[in-house]
């Protein structure tokens, strides 16, 4: 695509919030001349600031948080510096000191604003690394079953397969489209051989969200049946209200580097402290110990830092950190707020695009800023992530179901964003 007609979609996407529908083959393009262009929506100070802050919120479209977020400059620059600092001296006590400090100040601060006490944060690398800890923690037996769900992420499925393989269990699966009830389907699929059940905070597939109280049900449940229950949270700290004790669940992954603007390769499990010791290492080492001799004595760390081991990237936690604290300088809840907001507009377009349609749920307390667009038939999603990505500097996704395409909408991107990428979307697939 050229780029005077890149510059005509995003001159003229704004056009689809509020002018009415020209039927163009089998989807809808608003009238380009019925809406000033982008100088009408003036950003508000706050969203402005933050933006010149992220490089890639002005380098494209950014609608691919979803998958891996874009970090502010601040984190970046944090990263660099403790990593220079460190590398004077790696070894020589005030340094080495100062550096032993990010780890246990990193767990404190994640308990803090996600809802979990200090003992029961474990910093690991990735939400895979979290969910492989909880998936071996069990001494499984052929026969033994998990649940999981038709919206999750490889990351919650290759593991099950590799333990079915190795151990003979069996995977159920319950149906978290919009609209189907979270407990009746958990219910349905729970056995006497039912050990846990793994599933999203928010899905990647369709943003669908756990409600709190929903989730709490369930594990009182799972905990009156003696089941463990781990959720996936990649998608959920940074997008949507997190609070692990509130959830219910016995453990939580998440990693820093989507919704929380993180560093890549940082991230974090949350186990219930009353479950540390049911939460059985796979994988230790070195710092995973409390006490040990060479004569097989040994104990484990009383917290969750137990998972932990080996040399650690500590100035990538540093940054980690440094992109916690920003995105609470920006304020969660504000952020929260306006992320549903632009849910809200996108929604609205979609409806009056016709051809389109949304896939993602509707209502507040089950959506997210992952938002799903159903493509019209014979509209490839692969070919149009493609041409997108290539010809018109719009980074969204496509994702499960064939005609799903998905743009993580963060609270950095904008209306008139929004509006030029359903506007591409429309022009790919006539």
């Amino acid at each position: 695509m050229n780029t005077s007609r890149r510059h005509f979609l995003r001159r003229s996407a704004s056009a689809l919030a509020l002018a009415p529908i020209v039927p163009v083959g089998r989807l809808a393009l608003a009238d380009p001349a019925s809406r000033p262009a982008d100088s009408s929506r003036p950003q508000e100070a706050w969203v402005a600031r933050a933006r010149a802050e992220i490089p890639a919120s002005t380098e494209s479209l950014y609608f691919q948080t979803g998958g891996i977020g874009p970090a502010p400059n601040a984190v970046i620059d944090h990263v660099h510096e403790r990593l220079a600092f460190q590398n004077r001296s790696p070894a020589e006590p005030r340094i080495s000191d100062e550096m032993a400090r990010i780890e246990p100040d990193l767990r404190a601060q994640l308990g803090r604003v996600f809802g979990a006490e200090t003992e029961e944060v474990a910093l690991t690398h990735s939400t895979s690394e979290g969910i492989s800890i909880l998936a071996w923690s069990l001494n499984w037996e052929p026969g033994d079953e998990v649940v999981i769900s038709n919206t999750e992420h490889p990351a919650n499925v290759v593991p099950w397969y590799v333990l079915r393989d190795r151990f003979g269990i069996a995977i159920r699966e319950i149906d978290l489209s919009p609209g189907t009830g979270l407990i009746d389907e958990v219910r349905g699929q729970l056995s006497d051989r039912t050990r846990m059940v793994s599933i999203s905070h928010v899905s990647r597939n369709n943003g669908r969200t756990l409600r709190t109280d929903e989730s709490a049900e369930l594990g009182d449940l799972l905990r009156s049946r003696g089941v463990r229950y781990h959720l996936d949270g990649a998608q959920g700290p940074g997008c949507v209200a997190t609070d692990f004790r509130a959830l219910g669940c016995d453990g939580y992954s998440t990693c820093g580097h989507k919704w929380l603007l993180g560093p890549k390769g940082t991230g974090a499990l949350f186990v219930r402290h009353e479950m540390l010791d049911d939460v059985q290492l796979s994988w230790a080492g070195s710092h995973s110990h409390a006490t040990m001799d060479y004569e097989g004595a040994y104990t484990l760390l009383p917290s969750a830092a137990r998972y932990e081991f080996g040399t650690r990237a500590l100035a990538d936690f540093a940054g980690f950190a440094r992109a916690v604290a920003w995105m609470e300088d920006v304020g969660l809840e504000r952020i929260e707020g306006r992320i549903q907001s632009l849910v809200d507009h996108a929604i609205e377009i979609v409806d009056r695009t016709e051809g389109l349609d949304v896939s993602s749920p509707r209502a507040r307390p089950d959506r997210s800023g992952v938002f799903v667009v159903q493509l019209p038939e014979g509209c490839d999603a692969t070919q149009l992530y493609s041409d997108l990505r290539e010809d018109e500097e719009i980074l969204a996704s496509p994702v499960r179901e064939e005609r799903d395409f998905r743009l993580s909408i963060h609270f950095f991107n904008t209306r008139d964003e929004i509006d030029t990428a359903i506007a591409a979307i429309v022009e790919r697939c006539r």
